[in-house]
This record gives structure tokens, sequence and C-alpha cells, in this order.
């Protein structure tokens, strides 16, 4: 939340549970990772997997320029630590995100042509990323002013058109309204025992050969514990409700 939000006001927390998706992620790589060397070793071991150090591993960009520069890094709102521009800009009706990477062979000087300000190309201030970068309180008011001139659609077929990284800024229901997202099949309708028909967003690991995805809505607690212990390690009715009882196991609700 230090890193979140913009330069004169307060700390800001993410739109997402960042903590517990990169738990969630860590884990899945950390048991796969444990599967595969057992095949080797023929032995199993211990995953610790804690939140805290997820959320330092992907602070990774933070800590490295904490460490390289000794400066600690502060809220920028949207834009890149040290790209210029790359960050979300105000349009006529809503806002469109530009992203100008470095070492790019003439990204720059083609968006201020698009953008009607060649005046800029020979601007010293802004002649490279870091300089850009530098100067970004000057620079930013400049494009402000300039791209609020058209909408967010007309700008993004005019950036498509010369190959700039870029995109409207959408809200969620534009986003479950995209078509790459729907091309993409990422949101799926199941059946909810309360609610009924429901969607949700799919998993984003597409495999070719054996393609899985979500089937149902979140299970209850315990809802396939019998179901799992008894396939996979062939418990009886008996040893389940034994196991149940003594409250080692949570079984199925009613």
């Amino acid at each position: 939340m230090s890193i979140t939000g913009e330069p004169d006001g307060p700390p800001v927390r993410p739109g997402i549970s960042l903590g517990d998706i990169a738990a969630g992620l860590y884990t899945t790589i950390g048991v796969l990772a444990a599967l595969r060397e057992r095949e080797k070793s023929g032995r199993g071991q211990m995953l610790d997997i804690a939140m805290l150090d997820c959320q330092i591993a992907i602070l990774e960009n933070a800590f490295m320029r904490y460490f390289a520069t000794g400066e600690v890094p502060k809220r920028i709102g949207t834009r890149h630590p040290i790209a210029t521009p790359f960050q979300a800009f105000p349009t006529k009706d809503g806002w469109i995100v530009l992203a100008l990477s470095w070492g790019v062979e003439n990204q720059w000087e083609l968006f201020c042509a698009t953008i009607g300000r060649i005046d800029l190309i020979d601007d010293p201030r802004f002649d490279t990323g870091p300089l850009r970068t530098e100067h970004h309180a000057e620079l930013e008011p400049i494009l402000n002013e300039a791209l609020r001139q058209k909408t967010a659609s007309e700008w993004l077929r005019e950036f498509d058109a010369i190959g700039l990284p870029c995109g409207t800024l959408n809200n969620i229901a534009q986003a479950a309204e995209h078509p790459q997202v729907l091309a993409r099949r990422m949101l799926v309708e199941v059946e909810h025992p309360r609610i009924g028909r429901m969607k949700l967003p799919d998993t984003p690991v597409k495999l070719s050969r054996t393609p899985g995805g979500i089937k149902g809505p979140p299970p209850a607690l315990g809802q396939h514990t019998h179901e799992v212990l008894s396939t996979l390690l062939g418990l009886s009715e008996e040893e389940l409700a034994e196991l149940t009882t003594a409250g080692v196991i949570v079984g199925p609700g009613p």
C-alpha cells in the first residue's frame, strides 16, 4: 500500500487480494516442484508457504530499486517508476493506458507526431527515456492536455495503427464484455446450489492435450473431503466417519 496511490494522497489498498492470490500460486508451484523432485528421489517433503514471503517476492521491482539506489519507493499514481510515458492518461471520455518502452526505435517520435506535438521530439528534456522520467512532472501536463482532445477509442485506433502498446482502461463490466476475454473463454457459467446460474473467471492455463477448467462453483468447507480420501487413499465410509467424528477431517455438510 505504501507504493500504491497518488503521490499527494494516502496509501491505497490494491483492488485485488494480492496476498491470497500470490500464496495460492506459489503453493501450486511448490507442489509441482516437490512432485517433480519426488520422481527422482522417491521422497516427499514439507512445503512451507507464508503469505508474507509471497508478498515480499512479488515486490521484487520495488526492492531492487531500493537496494540499487538507497531511495525508498513512493506512491507515483499509475505511472511506471523508470519508463515514460507509461501510465493511464485522461481522454475526452475516459482513460487510456500507454506503455512506451526504452530502446524501441521511433516509439517516442511516432507518439509525439500522432498526438500533434512534434515539438516535443527535439525538446532536450525529453530526448531519452531516463530524461522523460526525470522531467515527468513537466511532461505529464503536456500529454494530459493533448490526449484530452480525442476519445479513448479514437486514440486506441490511432495508436494501434502505428504499433504503440496501449489499451483503454476498462471497468469490470466492460472487461466482462471485452472481445478478447470472450474469445479466450475466460468467463464460464456454472450452477450454484443457492444462487443458481452464475459466471466465474476460468483458469488462464490453456493446455492443448489435456484441457481443464472450472466446472462448478467454489466448494463448501469439507464438501469433497470424503470423495478425495476415498478415491486417492481408498478409505472406507467407516474409516471416514471415524476421522470425521474424531475431528481429524471436516466432512461434507448436510
